[in-house]
């Protein structure tokens, strides 16, 4: 007979404990293959409680076939086939998996943006009102390139911001850069090599490769990448605007010379990743080089995640018209990656005029905080050993130190004292053979005032006495 003692305090259902239970029993073998179980009559009446109550915990087993009823017989335990010994949850592994995350005092990472100043209100009242009365119109429908009215305003965006004039045509939208980047090595080819940025945004490099196409790094100078080690490359990815981390500006003369080089074979095409230009708070706007391109060989790539929020993951590319076409003829079964309530609520973000009121405001904070932790530097005791590079534009500077201490060591003495900053050999795929040069890679565009002030006590502590 099968015997149990109900909690009577638990919020679990009579008929759910008994259930578990002979689940349980099951499970240890207690109950065998084809053993008959208790009448529903029998076993309420062992444990006190209604037939209702028996037969409702019977019901839930034979659904999950645990046991079956024959008729005129009673209910037979089915045969259970168990996980072998020594099988792990993947539960178990995942928890096992998980990244371990340092805490830090102030971590000067590059890939966030403040949280403070979000237009939350703003965003909700939109996004309610598109929900309440306009999402109707769009619950059962979405265009493979993204909603056409967005792709509009990104359109009139560009040509004021930008000076690139495009059509909603030529814009497909989707959820980050990697998806976009697998989207790109569909339409130009595995058979393609693509060079990016070293130093640069790594990421790129291992998307190329993981994606079955072939990768190649570029070397910089001071006019932007290096156009003598192109090599066999067919596609560069590069920033322009404002290189990643290096902060250089590609000078005219050199956007010219690259332009040249995709105009020379029709396998070339450029890649410009205009990842924060919104940002520049000296001099005028850098025009993209999208602007200059007469042949169409410029394929040009932005996102929401500087000027609104990485995890908001709304991305857009600018396809010349040759690659458009191939896009529509192959590969139109793709369904966009944003979600249609996402598209809808930046459409009429961007449409009402609020996100430019918006990126006027965040301009003048992150100037305010750029300034004011440049002017800690100054102050500090630092200021005679470091030079400051590539203020100018973005959302991160760089610091170069005037010591003999290895770059890795200064990293790790900032980390000893709470203070996170990645050395810009970080940023390279052999960090212990390129960049002899002591630079560090700050993104403030998160941190408050009070976190510049502590971090620079604690840097002056960690680098003071071996600068």
């Amino acid at each position: 007979m099968i015997t149990l003692f109900f909690d009577s305090n638990s919020k679990t259902p009579l008929y759910e404990q008994l259930y578990i239970h002979i689940k349980n029993v099951i499970h240890k073998n207690e109950l065998k293959a084809n053993e008959k179980l208790p009448s529903k009559r029998k076993l309420a009446s062992h444990l006190k409680i209604s037939v209702i109550t028996v037969e409702s915990a019977y019901n839930q087993l034979m659904a999950e076939g645990y046991i079956k009823s024959k008729p005129k017989s009673g209910f037979y335990v089915l045969p259970y086939i168990r996980l072998k010994t020594g099988a792990k949850s993947q539960t178990e592994t995942l928890i096992k998996r998980k990244p371990i995350k340092t805490k830090y005092l102030v971590d000067f990472q590059t890939n966030q943006v403040d949280s403070l100043h979000f237009p939350y209100s703003v965003l909700s009242k939109i996004e309610r009102d598109i929900l309440l009365d306009e999402y109707h119109k769009h619950i059962n429908h979405m265009d493979y390139t993204g909603y056409y009215e967005l792709r509009e305003r990104i359109t009139e965006f560009l040509f004021e911001y930008r000076g690139i004039e495009t059509t909603p045509e030529s814009i497909v939208i989707g959820s980050g850069s990697e998806y976009l980047i697998s989207l790109l090595i569909l339409l130009l080819g595995r058979d393609k090599v693509f060079g990016v940025e070293e130093p640069g945004y790594l990421k790129n490099y291992r998307i190329y490769l993981d994606y079955g196409a072939s990768a190649s790094t570029i070397g910089l100078d001071d006019s932007g990448v290096d156009l003598s080690q192109f090599g066999n490359v067919d596609v560069i990815h590069v920033t322009p605007s404002h290189q990643f981390p290096k902060g250089i500006v590609t000078t005219i003369a050199r956007r010219i010379e690259l332009l040249n080089w995709a105009y020379k074979n029709d396998n070339h095409y450029i890649i410009e990743d205009d990842y924060d230009s919104e940002f520049r708070f000296s001099g005028n706007p850098i025009p993209a080089m999208k602007g200059l391109d007469k042949a169409d060989k410029v394929i040009y790539m932005n996102s929401f995640s500087k000027s609104l929020a990485p995890s908001l993951r709304l991305s857009f590319m600018v396809l010349p018209k040759e690659l458009m076409n191939r896009y529509h003829k192959f590969f139109s079964y793709f369904t966009c990656s944003v979600p249609m309530i996402t598209q809808l609520t930046i459409e009429r973000f961007m449409k009402s005029g609020e996100y430019e009121k918006h990126l006027n405001r965040m301009k003048i904070l992150y100037k305010n905080k750029r300034d004011y932790l440049i002017s800690l530097f100054q102050n500090s005791e630092l200021n005679e050993k470091i030079e400051i590079i590539g203020e100018e534009a973005g959302l991160h500077f760089l610091i170069k130190l005037n010591t003999d201490v290895e770059l890795s060591e200064l990293v790790n003495m900032a980390k000893q004292v709470g203070v996170r900053v990645n050395g810009i050999n970080e940023y390279c795929l052999e960090p212990s053979k390129k960049q002899s040069e002591k630079i560090i890679v700050l993104g403030y565009s998160h941190l408050e005032n009070k976190d510049f002030d502590m971090a620079i006590k604690l840097l002056e502590k960690a680098w003071g006495k071996f600068l």
